[in-house]
């Protein structure tokens, strides 16, 4: 079965203090069952301050549609508390991903860091370079944390998300160049040929229902 996930991405204003506590607040009293996690980095390259990603897991659409129901029907309270947040940004959007390949965590302790790596394959080579993402995230060692890839279906069009859950900063390094050695130089020319580029963010891990 294939899983989406929902994303409430949201760039902060620069003069409006730390909005973390308000997005823990809102993030626990979301009118839903579905596991998600709760992001924030001020490392994002775009114009603007901090920027967060509010996410929630779904094991097919529907939940995506009880999701949304739930949330146009919360209480007035949590809709103000929604606003309020939203009234210090300069952007939010919503956005849906469809996971094509599910990673894992392997860690001692809790993850603490989340690494996204935004990649846009060029015009004609998406089905090319999710094999080769794929074929890499499949061929990780069952002792390794490996990364979730997803395809948005809503927003950028066939923008692939590598996204990995690592203890702290040190081991998403660790991660990262285990992953590109993994690639092989071949497979690293080749990708740097067929896409017009990535974006490496690492994120702090406010909060987190996911079961690891």
């Amino acid at each position: 079965m294939t899983k989406y996930i929902s994303n409430i991405v949201r760039i902060f204003k620069t003069d409006v203090g730390d909005p973390q506590q308000l997005l823990i607040d809102e993030f626990n009293g979301m009118p839903t069952d579905a596991p998600g996690i709760l992001t924030f980095t001020l490392s994002a390259p775009n114009p603007g301050g901090p920027v967060s990603f509010t996410s929630r897991v779904f094991d097919d659409p529907s939940g995506l549609d009880k999701y949304m129901a739930a949330v146009q029907n919360s209480r007035d309270e949590r809709k103000k508390h929604v606003a309020d947040i939203n009234a210090k940004c300069v952007s939010v959007r919503f956005r849906i991903v469809r996971v094509i390949k599910e990673g894992k965590y392997v860690g001692a302790n809790p993850p603490a860091i989340m690494v996204r790596n935004f990649i846009r394959p060029k015009r004609g080579y998406l089905d090319e370079v999710t094999s080769m993402l794929t074929s890499t995230i499949e061929n990780a060692p069952d002792d390794r944390t490996s990364p979730t890839l997803t395809l948005s279906t809503t927003g950028q069009q066939g923008l692939l998300t590598l996204s990995g859950l690592n203890e702290s900063l040190a081991a998403a390094e660790e991660t990262y160049e285990r992953f590109q050695s993994a690639q092989g130089e071949p497979a690293r020319k080749r990708m740097s040929d067929i896409t017009e580029g990535s974006v490496r963010v690492p994120f702090f891990i406010l909060g987190n229902t996911i079961e690891m």
